[in-house]
């Protein structure tokens, strides 16, 4: 039974190995590129902005 398994998960690993390996670049560069746009929004800066408005408020 192991040596069946074990034959059938080679034959179905370079099998797959190879289409896999064609499909790996393309669809790793399609999320690579909207990923990068939602982690680098500019919500930060707006709120830091306001945080010295107010600071620079409080002292004057």
């Amino acid at each position: 039974d192991e040596h069946v398994e074990d034959v059938t998960a080679g034959d179905d690993a370079q099998g797959d190995d190879t289409a896999a390996h064609g499909e790996v670049p393309t669809i790793t560069q399609e999320p690579s590129i909207p990923s990068p746009t939602p982690p680098t929004p500019p919500p930060q800066p707006p709120q830091d902005l306001p945080s010295t408005s107010q600071v620079q408020h409080t002292p004057p």
